[in-house]
């Protein structure tokens, strides 16, 4: 038996280790998890499970924290530590750092078995497909197998890998994946260098069976106590078909309040109509920016503004509540382009905005775009993705970072557009993101007991760790 230990900084629920787990246990493994800020010694805790594998879930602009730790970590632990996700997938030059052992690529669950398993039975490790291993000075960089088309092929996410933070399961609501990749190829999102890299190995696009997905909501919700139901799915109303179908199990079966991420290209009369007889809390749905220039030709969204409001007026139509993400302080945009999202929005009266400063992830097509612009500012980290400012350099940047804080109020109440511009212009400050915070925080619906105490005070403690 391998023991595989996962360390990771905040307390927040991530897929990846959790169908890790999974795998692993039901293959004779055991796996644990420190979370840091959680934990009042993360280095005896380490000791203590006394771990043959040392894992991390790596994203760009908390790898850094990641490779602080593993340096920590190696001074006091021989384990070989082993970074997966995005970063290292996007990233793989990262396994030069004097830390890392291993790097995975791509999709994890059988590599992550494969290592487990030569690992307990002394075997060799360096050839081990979706893994770059160093060993003896020199890194083996093996190809990727195939993507997991048969999802139901997988156990169950583990999700007693959490169970001992008390701040996550207080929490009344729990993510369930209905599926696998993305068809879209948005330049902003690294879904398209995800498809480039796995072209020729299996289906992009990947959803559960319906009887697999029911039964384990049905089964987690007899141990937690879940009174909310998220699908984070990058496309959770992608197939229609499939959706359709599911939608009514659902509400026979589970009857639980969900929420889930939708495009408005796919939301018909048909498929909005289905959200609002199953129970649907709310969807959210991408504008992005309400200049169809910037969004079609920049960030490749593939969205019409006719789309967008004709989506809008069926989720009202239904009653289905909904909310959009929108960006600001994209590559070439002005305040004049900007506020065109405002006007956009006001036309789609969405119940809930969620408006951030544009930061372009390294290696995608957009950041490309934006380098080739002159656009970015040269004074900033470009792999620092957790900005609370913009790394582009535009004219008009600050005013625009200004605006994406007082955004949801110009949305909301129209009348108040000659005091935001008016304070736009002044520099950025902490009031302007006490605003920002303020109005961001969770939605409420008062009809709906969702122990929203609970999901404030986890929401606060998030924002002290930051």
């Amino acid at each position: 038996m391998a023991r595989l230990l996962f360390i990771q900084n905040h307390p927040f629920e991530y897929m990846g280790p959790m169908y890790i787990s999974g795998l692993l246990k039901e293959n004779g493994h055991d796996c644990s998890l420190v979370i840091v800020s959680e934990s009042k010694n993360y280095l005896q805790d380490i000791a203590n499970y006394q771990p043959d594998l040392i894992a991390f879930s790596t994203m760009t602009g908390p790898h850094k924290w990641v490779l602080e730790t593993a340096i920590t970590i190696k001074q006091y632990f021989n384990q070989p530590i082993v970074l997966g996700g995005a970063h290292p997938t996007f990233f793989p030059e990262i396994i030069h750092e004097p830390a890392v052992d291993i790097i995975c690529r791509g999709e994890g669950e059988y590599s992550v078995l494969d290592l487990a398993n030569n690992l307990d039975s002394s075997q060799d490790i360096s050839n081990i497909k979706n893994l770059w291993v160093k060993k003896n000075g020199h890194v083996f960089k093996n190809d990727l197998r195939p993507l997991v088309e048969n999802l139901d092929s997988l156990p169950f996410p583990d999700r007693a890998l959490y169970d001992d933070c008390e701040i996550l399961r207080s929490v009344p609501a729990m993510k369930f994946l209905t599926g696998r990749g993305c068809p879209y190829r948005c330049a902003f999102c690294f879904n398209h260098k995800f498809n480039q890299l796995y072209q020729g190995l299996g289906r992009i696009v990947r959803k559960r069976g319906i009887g697999s997905l029911v039964d384990e909501i049905k089964q987690t919700s007899k141990i937690y106590n879940l009174e909310l139901i998220r699908f984070p799915d990058d496309t959770f109303t992608s197939n229609s078909d499939w959706l359709v179908e599911f939608l009514p199990r659902y509400k026979n079966e589970i009857n639980l309040p969900y929420t889930g991420l939708a495009r408005a290209n796919e939301l018909d009369a048909h498929v909005v109509k289905a959200l609002k007889e199953s129970g649907c809390l709310n969807v959210y749905f991408g504008v992005e920016t309400g200049n169809e220039y910037l969004r079609n030709k920049i960030l490749r969204k593939g969205l019409s503004n006719k789309q967008l409001i004709r989506a809008a007026q069926l989720l009202r139509k239904y009653r289905v509540r909904f909310g959009t993400y929108n960006m600001f302080g994209l590559p070439k945009e002005t305040l004049q382009l900007a506020f065109e999202t405002i006007e956009l929005n006001r036309k789609l009266r969405p119940n809930y905005t969620i408006n951030n400063i544009f930061q372009p992830y390294p290696r995608t097509e957009i950041s490309d775009y934006a380098a080739e612009q002159g656009c970015l500012n040269p004074h900033t980290d470009y792999l620092d993705t957790m900005n609370e400012g913009s790394i582009l350099s535009l004219d008009e940047i600050d005013q625009l970072v200004n605006l994406s804080r007082f955004a949801y109020l110009a949305i909301k109440f129209p009348s108040l557009t000659p005091i935001i511009r008016f304070l736009i212009k002044l520099p950025p400050n902490r009031i302007y993101k006490l605003v920002f915070d303020l109005c961001s925080a969770p939605p409420m619906k008062s009809n709906l007991n969702l122990s929203w105490i609970n999901l404030i005070r986890w929401g606060l403690k998030l924002r002290n760790i930051n």
